[in-house]
């Protein structure tokens, strides 16, 4: 049941983003968000398959490395090339994160998914305004 409507709400929400900011009347503004609202309810939980995320909202509307906003954000530290010395392991290579960013009104207003490079399922989720 909550698949059907899942992809429901997801179809639903690709025919609102697809109106252009002039075409989009306060109403579907409205009704674009509750279903942004509700689709985010369901995988926006962290464990969510990245996947699933695109199947059901389409390409995100901007795919970022790091969020302007974000006070969670990590500096990796760069290492020197060259040979390793005495035996020891090269570092291994980190993969930070990234975002995957659907607008909902504008730039402005939007939700964003915390995304394990990794693993390529959600870490976390929000709604920025």
């Amino acid at each position: 049941m909550a698949d059907v409507n899942l992809h429901a709400l997801g179809e639903e929400f690709q025919q609102l983003r697809q109106k252009s900011g002039k075409d989009l009347s306060e109403q579907d503004q409205e009704r674009k968000q509750q279903v942004m609202n509700s689709i985010v309810e369901q995988l926006g939980l962290p464990g969510t398959p990245a996947a699933d995320l695109l199947s059901t909202l389409g390409k995100p509307d901007e795919m970022v490395p790091l969020l302007q906003y974000d006070n969670d954000q990590q500096v990796s530290a760069q290492v020197m090339p060259g040979p390793v010395l005495d035996g020891q392991q090269a570092a291994s290579t980190v993969r930070p994160p990234y975002y995957f960013v659907y607008y909902c009104r504008g730039k402005h207003d939007h939700y964003y998914f915390k995304i394990d490079s990794v693993k390529e399922t959600v870490i976390t989720s929000d709604w920025r305004h």
